[in-house]
């Protein structure tokens, strides 16, 4: 019999995006992949924003994970995409907010505390919201460029599986929260 408590997933917190807010991020992403053709475009139904990383995740870990989730609150909010910038290692382009609302900052470290006290650590040294358009792009390290303001009403987050389909990487969400 299989001990279901010793397998693990690949998971992650993230904002869970509408198929419409996903789609309104397509513009911004086929613009760029104009100037950057040899990048790799993220598929449209992966576009998220990460709260925060797990990794491997026992089946275990991820009940009392989701169990400590569904006691948080998270009033909808605006988040409004604003600036254009890169990550050189792992050479990415994405969009973010030049000013990070309170209750998207307030909702992260609440679930920072949660999946700390399961004896997960981030792995990044600062929290710095964004969301991933293109892959494997080389750009200047100071890349940085105001762009048309694209604001969002979030109203839900979710705990998403990463895993590997037919060559392809998907983001499938596992629950979802709303406030």
């Amino acid at each position: 019999m299989l001990n279901t408590s010793d397998s693990s997933e690949r998971l992650f917190f993230s904002l869970k995006f509408s198929a419409s807010q996903q789609k309104q991020l397509l513009p911004y992403q086929q613009l760029l992949s104009q100037q950057f053709p040899t990048a790799k475009p993220v598929a449209v139904d992966n576009l998220h924003l990460t709260l925060f990383f797990l990794g491997q995740v026992t089946t275990a870990q991820k009940l009392h994970l989701l169990t400590a989730a569904q006691s948080l609150t998270m009033p909808p909010f605006q988040l409004t995409l604003d600036t254009l910038a890169a990550f050189t290692k792992p050479k990415i382009l994405y969009l973010a907010p030049f000013a990070v609302p309170a209750e998207l900052r307030g909702l992260q470290q609440q679930l920072a505390k949660i999946c700390k006290a399961q004896g997960f650590n981030e792995i990044h040294d600062c929290y710095r919201p964004h969301v991933t358009l293109l892959r494997h792009v080389s750009v200047n390290e100071n890349f940085n460029r105001q762009i048309t303001p694209l604001p969002l009403v979030i109203s839900e987050f979710a705990l998403y599986q990463s895993v590997n389909i037919e060559g392809s990487v998907r983001y499938l969400p596992l629950h979802t929260f709303s406030g």
